[in-house]
């Protein structure tokens, strides 16, 4: 058999088999941004995730929850780490792994422009929650750019996520 023929057939197969992917993502461009996501100072793995009705959330927003720390434990304590800089003092014993810190972020794009906006993201660093919009470029679906920010957009800072699995 012709090795042409044979890389033909293994390209038809390939682009076939990755046509319903890609396909799948730009029908529902909204569910781009879910996945699991690492911030740019690799401290900590982020899941965005659809609401869910049954947790309170709404169905048609996005959620993250920190699902890895790099340092789950206190270096003082030995214990796992806790929302101690929380404005609300019945939450600071709430263990960072597992805590919500992207709430009620909504998809306000198009397949040809990824954005998501009108929620907010959580610093446990700093007890601080700031407004948050999000992009990602159609051209490469695992790189974020998240900016949080107070008031206007443009007193913020942005910050790249990874996405861990690719897309």
């Amino acid at each position: 058999m012709n090795i042409s023929k044979i890389l033909t057939g293994a390209l038809v197969i390939l682009l076939w088999t990755l046509t319903p992917a890609a396909a799948q993502s730009l029908s529902n461009p909204a569910d781009i941004i879910v996945g699991n996501w690492q911030p740019s100072n690799g401290q900590s793995v982020v899941q965005i995730y659809k609401g869910r009705e049954s947790a309170g959330e709404d169905p048609k927003k996005y959620y993250g929850r920190t699902i890895w720390l790099k340092e789950p434990n206190d270096p003082d304590t030995g214990q796992p780490k806790l929302d101690k800089n929380n404005p609300e003092e019945s939450k600071r014993k709430n263990p960072r792994k597992g805590l919500i810190i992207m709430k009620d972020v909504a998809f306000t794009g198009t397949k040809d422009n990824l954005t998501w906006g009108e929620g907010s993201i959580y610093d446990p660093n700093n007890g601080s929650t700031y407004s948050f919009e999000a992009t990602i470029s159609p051209k490469n679906l695992n790189v974020l750019d998240g900016r949080g920010y107070i008031g206007v957009s443009l007193f913020g800072r942005t910050d790249t996520w990874k996405r861990l699995v690719a897309k």
